[in-house]
Parts: structure tokens; C-alpha cells; sequence
């Protein structure tokens, strides 16, 4: 076995695999968030966002519910995934940014995931938002080599 292609696979045959590896477990946590969002009516982050004297809170809360939904549905398929992926993006860094980032002081003690979900998250989806979907995605099937999908590291 040669150690150095154990240790350093060649990226043309691995990074699509851990792009899909990374597609698919973020989208999948976050569309669950925008599912419960939805269905219990966003209001109630809208109320939060207010309390916070963020405009326009009902609008924004129904964006953030249909970035998570959506977007989270859409990276983890690879389907649109770079404005997919830079919505749910954005939408990560609004929640850690306004409503958890009191919570950072907390990293790695009680109370401290909930500023580092929404940021691990954030970091994931900016990462997919820049490198696309990948080999493994609806886009390469739809729009293949228009997206430079398959020619040398993709």
C-alpha cells in the first residue's frame, strides 16, 4: 500500500466526495430548522428579531425561514447550490451575529452551542457557496461542464 496516496489523495478523485460529504450534512440540519420555522408559523422569530431592533422583522423571518428550508433542501441536492448556499450563508451569520453572539463568550462550555451552531453552519455553507456543487450534484448533471464541473479540481 503506498502511504503517501493514503495520506495525500489526489483532490480530482476526492474532493467532490467531501464536498458532498459536507453539502449533505449541512443542508440536511438546516432544513429541518426552516421546516419547524414554517410550520409553527415564523412569528415568533419575527417577535425575536423586533425585540432586537432588526427591520423589517416579519419579512426577515420569513426569509430566514425560507433560506433555511429551501436553501438547506437546495445545497444538500446540489441544486442552484452557490446563490443556495450563500443565502443559507447569510443567513447563519444574521442568526449568530445578532441573536447568539453573547453565546460566543460560552464556546466549549453550557449554553455555547448556540452561537456555535449557527456559525459552524455559516463557515459550511460560505465554503459550498465558493467551491459549488461539485461532481455529486443536480448542477453537474444539469449544467455540467458550464460549471466547470469535472475539469481538474472541482
Amino acid at each position: 500500500m503506498n502511504v503517501h496516496a493514503l495520506l495525500y489523495p489526489d483532490p480530482r478523485r476526492t474532493s467532490s466526495i467531501a464536498l458532498l460529504l459536507v453539502r449533505l450534512a449541512s443542508g440536511l440540519m438546516l432544513a429541518p430548522h426552516g421546516y419547524a420555522k414554517l410550520m409553527s408559523g415564523p412569528a415568533g422569530l419575527a417577535e425575536g428579531l423586533a425585540q432586537k431592533g432588526m427591520p423589517a422583522p416579519t419579512l426577515l423571518a420569513w426569509c430566514a425561514t425560507l433560506s433555511e428550508l429551501l436553501g438547506g433542501l437546495f445545497v444538500a441536492l446540489g441544486l442552484l447550490t452557490r446563490p443556495a448556499a450563500a443565502a443559507a450563508s447569510f443567513t447563519m451569520i444574521v442568526a449568530w451575529a445578532t441573536m447568539h453572539l453573547a453565546d460566543a463568550a460560552l464556546i466549549g462550555a453550557s449554553g455555547g452551542a448556540r452561537f456555535e451552531y449557527p456559525f459552524v453552519l455559516s463557515m459550511c455553507f460560505l465554503a459550498v457557496a465558493i467551491a459549488g456543487g461539485g461532481r455529486y450534484s443536480l448542477d453537474a448533471v444539469l449544467f455540467g461542464r458550464k460549471l466547470g464541473v469535472g475539469r481538474g479540481v472541482d
